[in-house]
């Protein structure tokens, strides 16, 4: 079910346009290594919980959590209390590298959101702005159970609340849309153990990709992992406008997709906007997982791309 939260709305479309960006130079101890499209580069040595001069917005996590979490789940969901008045974001860094970052929602009081986490240690900072300046709150995160950092992942955000945009990744050579050589919400989302049923490569977990979140009420991210086993050739990203498809809306959406490679971003696309007819599908990339090989495909259709002299899948409209 799809959530509108309309005091959010106005506040989201902002979130990824109006940002001033900040990008840290510096190589030395303490220094977070940032791009320019980041929304705000935290500095290494901040103190772990609350850190804000008067005035600044307060934040305080539900349940008083801590300032060291260790979970088995592919993602963390966050709520709390804040005085800030606007949205914030919440800030993920890995080996001194902000690998992702997304926005805090706010109502009333109340901040949350869902981050998709890394295997491993990383580091997670909450921040929001106010008159009285910017306040952080920081912990250290470890994402147990799992079999090391993933070999290769990549995300998608957006820029609208009311949208909802899917994340595919197709297996190399024989990947056709909406199938079990499809990952998607429909086929390998972690959540829901029932769509666990690839089996991709050799038998087995290693060589099977898996959908971390299904967001259908925010803005992403959405992150497909690969930990190991990657076959040989070409994988393809797509991204699906479901709710331009589905409901109608999303026109003008303009989608993100950031690929990693042993945890380090290596491409970013970001797309033209997609709408309710010519763009409702955009194949952004090929990737070989193995060689690092990534091939720029940039195309955008009305209908699911296809393999290679394949017509496309028939299928029934597909309902979350």
């Amino acid at each position: 079910m799809r959530i509108f939260r309309a005091a959010a709305v106005t506040l989201a479309a902002l979130a990824l346009t109006l940002v001033s960006a900040c990008k840290e130079t510096s190589t030395g101890p303490g220094a977070v290594t940032c791009v320019a499209s980041d929304p705000v580069c935290p500095s290494g040595t901040l103190a772990l919980g609350f850190t804000g001069a008067t005035g600044a917005p307060t934040i305080v996590p539900a349940g008083g959590a801590g300032t060291s979490i260790a979970v088995s789940t592919t993602s963390y969901v966050v709520a709390g209390t804040t005085s800030a008045t606007t949205y914030g974001y919440w800030l993920l860094v890995t080996n001194d590298v902000l690998t992702s970052w997304g926005v805090l929602t706010v109502t009333g009081t109340v901040y949350g959101a869902e981050i998709p986490l890394f295997c491993g240690a990383q580091r997670i900072y909450f921040t929001f702005t106010g008159a009285g300046g910017r306040s952080y709150y920081v912990f250290d995160m470890n994402r147990t159970g799992c079999t090391g950092h993933a070999a290769f992942r990549v995300q998608l955000t957006w820029t609208n609340i009311t949208s909802d945009l899917d994340l595919h990744l197709l297996r190399p050579t024989t990947g056709v849309i909406f199938s079990d050589t499809d990952c998607y919400f429909g086929s390998c989302k972690a959540a829901n153990t029932s769509n666990l049923g690839l089996e991709w490569g050799a038998t087995g977990a290693a060589g099977n990709p898996i959908l971390d979140v299904d967001d259908t009420s925010y803005y992403g991210p959405e992150n497909i992992y690969l930990t190991s086993g990657a076959e040989a050739g070409q994988y393809r990203i797509i991204i699906h406008n479901y709710s331009g498809e589905h409901y109608g809306d999303a026109t003008g959406e303009v989608a993100t997709v950031r690929i990693y490679l042993n945890d380090l971003e290596v491409r970013r696309y970001v797309s033209t906007p997609l709408n309710n007819t010519t763009a409702l599908y955009w194949e952004v990339a090929k990737v070989n997982i193995l060689t690092g090989a990534i091939s720029d495909v940039g195309h955008y259709s009305s209908t699911p791309p296809t393999t290679l002299g394949a017509a496309p899948p028939a299928r029934a409209p597909i309902a979350k």
